[in-house]
């Protein structure tokens, strides 16, 4: 039985529009392989254009932090959401609702 992995999400700083806060995107790998051309993408409307990020590799039961600052441009709620691909894994993904603050 294999779980589907996930992405683990955080926020830092105040979720204000204008301010700069921080997305912290977190994956563990889960198999008992090496995963590897690992790309992340995360995007959230209104908070940050759509990056994408390239990883080389992640080792078996490692995991891979990845910290973006964004300044969120319009108040409301608002969602995140990160998708992982790689040759192994397709589909990993995590969203996560935030409510951003009147300035």
């Amino acid at each position: 039985l294999v779980h589907c992995p996930f992405l683990v999400f955080q926020t830092k700083g105040e979720l204000v529009a204008g301010k700069e806060m921080s997305v912290i995107v977190e994956f563990t790998n889960p198999l008992k392989q090496t995963l590897e051309n690992v790309t992340l993408r995360l995007e959230g409307p209104g908070v940050l254009r759509t990056i994408k990020k390239q990883f080389g590799r992640i080792p078996m039961n490692s995991t891979l932090t990845w910290e973006v600052k964004c300044i969120p441009m319009r108040p409301g709620l608002r969602k995140l959401i990160a998708s992982l691909s790689c040759d192994a894994l397709r589909h990993v993904y995590g969203e996560l609702n935030v409510q951003i603050q009147k300035p």
